[in-house]
């Protein structure tokens, strides 16, 4: 058994000028990309000020060996001592990690300490700091659909 589908283009001009347009967008992703980084650094915001609870928590600073920085640091919360980490990753612009090519991005911060957060150390917890938030994936592949295929 055999199906047919027949399409007919009555506007042959205009379909090729909205496949080019497709054509352009699909070449050059930095429009949504500039989206998820907007996205991502909005998750980094709401881990910090939640002490990690969209990576399942962050220890706190009593539970460091000795920690200095709860007796220097009073009332501050983990990893935010001079606010230079917060800030890198609530900006994600500049650095030699934050880069929007056309077809690809990557974020993350090159402050020299944030390693020892993100992994731990003997004498420190890990607190996970640089993380895919849950549903980014999907949401940042429906923005791009939208962006490829209307320019939205």
């Amino acid at each position: 058994m055999f199906s047919t589908i027949t399409v007919r283009v009555y506007n042959e001009e205009n379909a090729i000028l909205r496949l080019e347009g497709i054509k352009q967008r699909l070449e050059n992703q930095q429009v949504p990309l500039r989206q998820a980084r907007v996205m991502l650094a909005a998750a980094n915001a709401k881990n910090f000020s939640s002490n990690g609870l969209p990576v399942g928590g962050w220890a706190p600073l009593d539970a460091e060996y000795g920690s200095w920085k709860a007796r220097r640091y009073p009332g501050a919360p983990p990893l935010v001592a001079n606010g230079k980490l917060f800030r890198s990753l609530l900006e994600l612009d500049g650095g030699n990690v934050n880069i929007i090519s056309p077809k690809s991005a990557t974020f993350g911060t090159d402050v020299e300490y944030a390693k020892f957060h993100q992994y731990g150390t003997r004498k420190m917890p890990k607190r996970k700091i640089v993380f895919e938030p849950v549903g980014f994936a999907a949401e940042l592949g429906q923005i791009m659909a939208k962006w490829t295929a209307f320019g939205i």
